[in-house]
């Protein structure tokens, strides 16, 4: 080949790749304070001159344009994440959107609905632990519920892509979550809480980019700001008659866990995790969580169940001894548990530990009922099985229904995920699911005078 056909070829190759990348991807959305209002993020390669969404309630049509200024990013390999909030939406409305820049790229058409006034029965998929390894199956039911419009939100209970378990491929295990999941989060509102996993990339090349859960507070765009936390960490929503509070169980009270390290970790690392701590030191999330759940409590008469979602749960069968909290969950209970009691919490849904498992209404380690008919303590709800390159955790050898003596039922042989459905006013059911066949694993009803 001659030396200028050989120039020409690899110019060509490089306006190919510029071309490549010159695409909108991760298209996710999240509620921004009630129905009115929608966040829409996304991520591009290079920065661009505009960060827009072009919305309208006829499919290609978009006499609606909302606009960003603000672009982040945080590493030269990671691209910029935009975040763009609609506004002045209708109740119970089609929407359909592109987002992008007009001089870059746009991404395809893509729909969500505004939820109405009135309330209806809604479903809610709630699941932590997803990851790309041994998620297939989950993702596939997931996605397939989304298109058919079977679910109404999604609640993601932390550890979301597992990226720090490839550290090599940190970006491009985030990409490739993000790209199986797109058609379920580009279509119904995706609202996150944070885990373990979503600390740090796991490699001393981008420690410093991504240390104190950067990655996570610039890729989603959480109603911190409209239920005045002000961060993605921790936050809440009112999403008809249920107000829904995402904890940290990672930052920001009293026995947060350490930075998670690598198995040993370097003087850089020491250094960020000292500079962690300093900074959180206030503990903000307690008078904010005080704060939102009073006037939950307030409002009771129009939004009467009260959920909380968080990552590390109290009650767990490898996390106990004699049915008391030990490790990190003691620090969890001490913290968090007051606030159940105090507050009347109805679920605690959580993940972490890779199995699932539900426990009769409990405080204080003290079952308080093994009914779920006007119960007078929390259930809680572990989901930490969607998924995950670590595999299913192994229940503690006896582990049965009464031991421990709040573990009411729970599986550790199948990938799974859970639905939520909300019937009313005074009632609510919990279905969980295996991701391979479908079939149902467990399900029970909290009933309630309002």
């Amino acid at each position: 080949m001659k030396a200028s056909s050989v120039i020409v070829f690899a110019l060509l190759i490089v306006l190919c790749n510029c071309q490549l990348k010159k695409t909108i991807q991760n298209v996710h959305i999240a509620l921004a304070g009630d129905n009115t209002r929608m966040a829409v993020s996304w991520l591009t390669q290079d920065q661009t001159s505009t960060s827009a969404v072009y919305y309208g309630t006829t499919s290609g049509v978009y006499p609606f344009t909302a606009t960003s200024n603000s672009q982040t990013s945080y590493d030269n390999n990671a691209g910029w994440n935009h975040n763009v909030v609609l506004t002045n939406l209708l109740p119970n409305t089609q929407y359909f959107y592109t987002c992008g820049d007009q001089t870059y790229a746009l991404s395809p058409q893509f729909n969500f609905t505004t939820y109405p006034n009135t309330f209806v029965e809604t479903t809610v998929a709630v699941y932590g632990d997803l990851g790309i390894d041994n998620s297939a199956n989950t993702i596939s039911q997931l996605t397939t519920k989304a298109t058919n419009n079977e679910f109404d939100l999604f609640v993601h209970l932390g550890d979301i892509s597992y990226a720090n378990d490839h550290p090599l491929q940190y970006e491009r295990t985030w990409n490739t979550w993000f790209e199986s999941m797109q058609p379920a989060m580009a279509h119904i509102p995706y609202m996150v809480s944070v885990g373990n996993h979503e600390s740090w990339c796991r490699n001393p090349i981008c420690a410093v980019q991504t240390y104190n859960f950067t990655t996570y507070n610039e890729k989603f765009r959480m109603p911190g700001n409209e239920s005045g936390s002000g961060t993605n960490m921790f936050y809440s929503f009112d999403y008809f008659n249920i107000h829904f509070v995402a904890i940290s169980t990672e930052t920001d009270y009293p026995g947060q866990p350490p930075f998670d390290p690598s198995p040993e970790p370097t003087p850089k690392e020491e250094e960020l995790r000292r500079a962690r701590e300093q900074e959180q030191a206030s503990y903000l999330q307690e008078n904010w969580l005080t704060q939102d759940l009073q006037a939950a409590v307030a409002n009771r008469a129009n939004v009467p169940w009260i959920i909380l979602f968080g990552h590390r749960p109290i009650y767990s069968p490898s996390e106990s001894t004699n049915s008391v909290p030990n490790g990190q969950a003691a620090k969890v209970q001490a913290f968090f548990e007051p606030y159940l009691r105090q507050y009347d919490v109805d679920i605690f849904f959580t993940g972490h530990v890779h199995n699932y498992y539900r426990t009769y209404p409990t405080y204080n380690n003290t079952v308080t009922s093994t009914s779920y008919t006007n119960p007078t303590a929390t259930v809680h709800v572990t989901a930490g099985a969607a998924g995950n390159r670590e595999g299913l955790a192994s229940f503690p050898a006896n582990t049965q229904p009464g031991n421990p003596t709040w573990f009411a039922n729970g599986n550790d042989q199948n990938f799974g995920y859970g639905s939520l459905v909300v019937h009313n006013n005074t009632a609510l059911t919990w279905n969980y699911y295996r991701s391979d066949t479908g079939a149902l694993i467990d399900t029970f009803t909290i009933t309630k005078n309002q």
